[in-house]
């Protein structure tokens, strides 16, 4: 288990509740989905089409913007120190450099994936929630099964694989079995490697909390004495 950051705000420990009720509402993805189902052969016409077009605009914008001075300027500055930061990384000078054999996907995912607690929390949802949504593709969903198992597998060894190795193979059978999709395996390895210091730390609070009252509370009954 890691430690949660010391500055981490008190705010931050609403996690607590937060994190269970995020994982129930992507393992309960399936069920909405089997209820969207009855009405997909009329709103997924729909659904591309609105998909479709925000797509080509947001593409036709981003290239005018891009092909602007400032546009270009500015993808400059956010590309490089991403760049550098990712050259120094013993992945990143394998893959530019010829230094040794080229990274595994493994290796190159966890380069490029956060390592704090708050990016494993956001990778980890997205990670669940786009394996439950096989469910709102009927027949259709298990092949997407079949190509998101392996990519599953290597995001999720790449977050957790020094805290839970064998994760990624419950991942990746998460994926290839029917019926399986609704476990949250990548939030769980979240919770295996932040939820023991998340609680200590709301523990500890609650400690300082009551402290705080019962010194507050032999002081006003020290003045009513008086």
């Amino acid at each position: 288990a890691r430690e949660i950051p010391k500055n981490l705000p008190s705010a931050k420990l609403l996690l607590v509740p937060a994190v269970p009720l995020a994982t129930l509402a992507v393992a309960a993805l399936p069920i909405v989905g089997g209820l969207l189902i009855v009405g997909l052969p009329f709103f997924l016409p729909i659904i591309l089409i609105v998909l479709a077009a925000a797509l080509g605009l947001g593409a036709i914008g981003s290239t005018v913007y891009f092909s602007t001075r400032d546009g270009r300027t500015n993808i400059q500055h956010v590309a490089e120190p991403t760049y550098q930061t990712f050259l120094m990384t013993k992945t990143g000078q394998r893959i530019v450099y010829d230094v040794g054999p080229r990274p595994s996907p493994q290796a190159l995912a966890h380069a490029v994936l956060p390592t704090d607690m708050m990016g494993k929390l956001g990778v980890s949802l997205l990670v669940d929630l786009i394996g439950s949504a096989s469910y709102l593709i009927p027949l259709a969903g298990e092949a997407f099964d079949l190509t998101w198992a392996p990519i599953s597998m290597i995001l999720v060894g790449a977050l957790y694989d020094d805290v839970i190795p064998s994760l990624k193979y419950v991942a990746l059978m998460e994926e290839l079995l029917p019926f399986t999709d609704w476990i949250p395996s990548a939030t769980l390895g979240w919770v295996k490697e932040f939820g023991p210091g998340i609680f200590d730390e709301g523990k500890r609070k609650m400690g300082d909390a009551k402290r705080v009252g019962r010194r507050e509370k032999e002081a006003l009954m020290k003045m009513t004495r008086q």
